[in-house]
C-alpha cells in the first residue's frame, strides 16, 4: 500500500472542489439565455458560486478526508514502531558487544588454562621419565587411563617401552591400542 503525503491529499481535495464548481458553472452557463444588446450596456455580472455542492462531491470529499485521517494514524503508528525498533536495535547491539567481550575474556582464560595444563603435563612426563620403570608403571596403572595415555605418549619411546613392559599386561595392551588409535 502506498502512502500519500498530506499536501497531496489536500491538493486533491482542492482540485475536486474546483472541478465540481466548474462543472456547475458550465451547466449554469449553458442554460442561461444569450444577453440581448440592451444587456450589454449594463456592467457584466460575475457568476455566483454554486449554492450547494453536489452529493457526489461531498461523498468524495468525506472519503478523501477519512482516508487522510487513516493515513495520518498509520503514519503515527509506523513512526512509533520505527522508534521501538531503533531502541531494540541499540539494546541488541549493546548485548552483543557484552557477549563478545565475555567471549574474548573466556577465550583468554581458556588459553591461559591450556598453557598451564601443557606446562604441567610436560613436568609430569619429565618426572615419570626420570623414575624407575617399575615405579612409573605402578603409579600409571592406578591413574586415570586418559591421563596415563597422555603421559606415556609424550615420553621418549625407549623410556615408554620400559614403563609399558613393567605394567600389567592388560592395562599396557589397552593403553597401547588407544595410543595407536585402534580403540576409543
Amino acid at each position: 500500500m502506498k502512502y500519500f503525503p498530506n499536501q497531496f491529499i489536500t491538493g486533491l481535495i482542492c482540485v475536486c472542489v474546483l472541478l465540481a464548481g466548474s462543472w456547475v458553472y458550465a451547466q449554469n452557463s449553458q442554460t442561461a439565455p444569450k444577453p440581448t444588446p440592451q444587456a450589454q450596456t449594463e456592467p457584466p455580472q460575475l457568476p455566483t458560486p454554486p449554492a450547494s455542492v453536489s452529493p457526489e462531491t461531498l461523498r468524495l470529499l468525506e472519503m478523501i478526508e477519512r482516508k487522510n485521517r487513516e493515513l495520518k494514524k498509520r503514519e503515527e503508528e509506523l513512526f512509533l514502531k520505527e522508534k521501538n525498533l531503533e531502541a531494540l536495535e541499540i539494546k541488541v547491539l549493546s548485548d552483543l558487544q557484552k557477549i563478545e567481550e565475555a567471549l574474548t575474556r573466556s577465550e583468554e582464560l581458556v588459553g591461559i588454562r591450556k598453557g598451564l595444563i601443557e606446562k604441567n603435563v610436560k613436568a609430569l612426563v619429565k618426572a615419570y621419565s626420570n623414575m624407575k620403570p617399575v615405579q612409573a608403571a605402578a603409579l600409571l596403572e592406578r591413574m586415570d587411563e586418559a591421563t596415563a595415555i597422555i603421559i606415556i605418549s609424550r615420553m621418549n619411546s625407549r623410556v615408554a617401552g620400559k614403563v609399558l613392559g613393567a605394567m600389567n599386561t592388560r592395562i599396557a595392551k589397552n593403553i597401547s591400542e588407544k595410543i595407536a588409535g585402534k580403540k576409543n
